[in-house]
């Protein structure tokens, strides 16, 4: 019975070796740091949703991972931008500026097409936050479309799961329809240029009205003043 026993202490203490050996073993991506990015350019009307096929798009890391927050990169330091994930203005607003910082300073990206399913990725990223710019607008028939810039970490932290290999669709705007503009009419001025020939804002006519009256009102006094001697006598 001892010899058994110390057999199952062995096989027991060789089994909690390997299972920590496993544990030590880390997966491949944590391993590396690398992900991926898959772009999808997808637009849609009331009729159908299209893929806009042979749109470019130019990548540049603009931020690393360092103490537990998200920090710009060396080239990008002097942009001012300050990343916050939270608040999705801010961060179009980041983006902004971003893409033209990269145009004012002729930054390089690493540039992509779509295929022919409105697709582009960009693998063995490192973990970062990356810019995404479009560089020429895309046409579809009569119809003009172009991406907002936009920012994307690798990896992604979504409802609380870090997904290394992201896929992002980038929000595309219809630059052929014209902007809605209000117009406001003017507040109301006298025409500029010489006053004799501006428009009096009184009918012709009513002069003759008022001098009538005044003269009807005098007639009545006259009357009533006639009327008021006579009494008196």
């Amino acid at each position: 019975m001892s010899r058994i026993s110390k057999r199952k202490r062995i096989y027991m203490c060789m089994a909690s070796v390997m299972c920590m050996l496993l544990l030590l073993i880390p997966l491949p991506v944590s391993a590396n740091n690398q992900g991926s990015i898959l772009l999808k350019a997808t637009v849609e009307d009331e009729a159908a949703v299209y893929n806009l096929s042979n749109t470019e798009f130019t990548m540049y890391q603009v931020g690393i991972y360092k103490k537990n927050s998200w920090v710009l990169e060396t080239e990008f330091a002097k942009s001012g931008v300050v990343f916050d994930f939270e608040d999705s203005s801010a961060q179009a607003e980041a983006a902004k500026k971003l893409e033209k910082y990269v145009q004012d300073n002729n930054i390089r990206g690493m540039s992509g097409k779509t295929n022919s399913d409105g697709e582009v990725m960009y693998r063995n990223l490192e973990k970062g936050v990356y810019l995404f710019v479009q560089i020429h607008t895309t046409q579809i028939g009569n119809q003009v479309y172009r991406s907002e810039p936009f920012i994307i970490t690798v990896p992604g932290n979504y409802d609380g799961q870090i997904i290394w290999n992201v896929t992002a669709e980038p929000k595309f705007k219809n630059e052929s329809i014209p902007p809605i503009t209000t117009n406001t009419p003017p507040v109301s001025e006298e025409p500029s240029g010489d006053k004799s020939s501006r428009t009096p804002n009184v009918k012709t006519g009513d002069d003759t009205n008022v001098i009538m009256w005044l003269s009807l009102m005098g007639i009545s006094l006259v009357i009533f003043s006639i009327c008021k001697r006579k009494v008196h006598k």
